[in-house]
């Protein structure tokens, strides 16, 4: 059975689903709106990332407990753990990331499975950013990658935006 809810939170809705096993996926689209009766088709793995997202937004907590069930290939399950490796308030770089995998001819790899990251805030994708101190293509947009660096008391004054195709 797939469990489905949504919360407001600093960054706008946030949809999410559990597989039952764990949280699967947490979206800020509204296009990708959960089953209608969303209250009914909560699991306790939904409960526990909405009160634990609560609570990193106040600032209480810094790391997330909440039991994941993550979804795709090989390579991409390697770089999320990666990611969840991040310390909360740091950055890392795509080719930081790639060099931990074994090397930065992995670097565009590790950009692709970055972006579909499927728990965006809980598996840390904000925190990745390309060489020269640049962000670009946050699935949650700009915006919300901004209030997420402000969470985590992550400078971000020098950090430049760049276009898709710059």
């Amino acid at each position: 059975m797939i469990y489905a809810s949504y919360m407001d939170s600093p960054v706008g809705r946030i949809y999410f689903q559990s597989s039952g096993k764990g949280l699967t996926y947490i979206n800020f689209r509204e296009n990708d709106k959960p089953i209608e009766d969303h209250e009914k088709n909560e699991d306790e793995h939904i409960k526990l990332a909405k009160k634990e997202l609560e609570e990193y937004f106040a600032g209480k907590i810094k790391a997330f407990t909440v039991k994941l069930d993550l979804q795709g290939t090989d390579f991409q399950k390697k770089v999320w753990g990666k990611l969840l490796e991040i310390p909360y308030g740091e950055l890392r770089t795509y080719a930081e990331i790639a060099e931990a995998l074994g090397g930065k001819r992995y670097s565009r790899a590790v950009g692709t499975a970055n972006k579909a990251n499927p728990i965006p805030i809980i598996v840390p994708c904000h925190r990745v950013i390309r060489m020269g101190r640049r962000i670009s293509n946050y699935s949650g947009g700009l915006e919300v990658q901004r209030k997420l660096f402000e969470v985590e008391d992550i400078s971000f004054g020098d950090i430049t935006y760049i276009k898709k195709h710059q």
